[in-house]
């Protein structure tokens, strides 16, 4: 009985590790689940500790098969009230990244300007969410 019990938990962990570590893509463009539709996302960089993603605020009625990048933004404090709070740079870790229901719509690019949040989080050493 131990030696299942055992191997269940190596088992999972195993399979929470792959699912972390492995699916999440550099310059990938998310969808995200939210109270009424779905938004978007760019993950930035993945590394040890887990994703750093940048969170627009573009609302999507049905889960988006692709997305014109040309039209993402993100909306800032003074936002309508229907209008999600978009953030630059976002320290998400592994284990809360995997419970947002986030899947891949397509490949992009991450340019320099959209690292200077990141660049500053990595200078005063941050932690995850």
């Amino acid at each position: 009985m131990l030696k299942k019990i055992i191997i269940s938990i190596v088992t999972f962990f195993s399979f929470v590790q792959v699912i972390a570590a492995e699916d999440w893509i550099e310059g990938g463009i998310y969808s995200t689940p939210i109270e009424h539709g779905y938004n978007v996302l760019k993950i930035l960089k993945v590394d040890s500790g887990g994703v750093h993603v940048r969170i627009y605020s573009n609302l999507y009625s049905e889960r988006p098969k692709s997305i014109d990048e040309t039209k993402l933004f993100m909306a800032g404090i003074d936002r309508d009230k229907n209008t999600p709070l978009g953030m630059g740079h976002a320290p998400i870790s592994y284990r809360s990244f995997s419970t947002w229901g986030a899947e891949f719509v397509q490949k992009s690019k991450v340019i320099e300007e959209e690292l200077e949040g990141y660049n500053m989080w990595l200078e005063g050493n941050g932690g995850y969410f």
